[in-house]
C-alpha cells in the first residue's frame, strides 16, 4: 500500500468498500484497551466533563509535550485546545446507570 498521497481508511471493509481520507482533514485511531483501562479512561474523561475523544487528545498532547519539554500551548493554537476542553458530548442515561454509578463512587469514597 502506497503511503503518499491519499490514504484508504483502515479495516477490512474501509479496505474494499471505503472511501480515500484526505490528508489533514481526520485521523481515525483504532484502539483496543483492556476492560480494566477502558474502564479507568471512560470514568476518568466523565469526572473531568470532557468526551472520551477529547480526553485521550489532551492526555496526548499532553505527553507529547513533557517528551518535548514544553507546553501544550507551544504545540497547538489555544483555540484549539479550548475546542477540546469544553466540548461535552450529550449523554443522557437511564436512571438505573445513575443509581449504578452513584453507588460506584460510594464505594470508592
Amino acid at each position: 500500500m502506497k503511503t503518499s498521497g491519499m490514504r484508504k481508511a483502515p479495516g477490512v471493509r474501509a479496505k474494499k468498500t471505503g472511501t480515500r481520507l484526505k490528508r489533514g482533514m481526520a485521523t481515525q485511531v483504532m484502539t483496543y484497551p483492556r476492560l480494566v483501562a477502558k474502564k479507568a479512561l471512560v470514568e476518568a474523561s466523565r469526572d473531568a466533563g470532557l468526551a472520551l475523544s477529547s480526553f485521550m487528545v489532551l492526555a496526548s498532547l499532553k505527553e507529547a509535550a513533557a517528551l518535548q519539554g514544553c507546553e501544550i500551548g507551544d504545540l497547538v493554537p489555544a483555540e484549539e485546545l479550548q475546542r477540546y476542553r469544553t466540548f461535552r458530548a450529550y449523554r443522557k442515561r437511564s436512571a438505573p446507570a445513575k443509581r449504578a454509578n452513584a453507588r460506584m463512587r460510594a464505594q470508592r469514597a
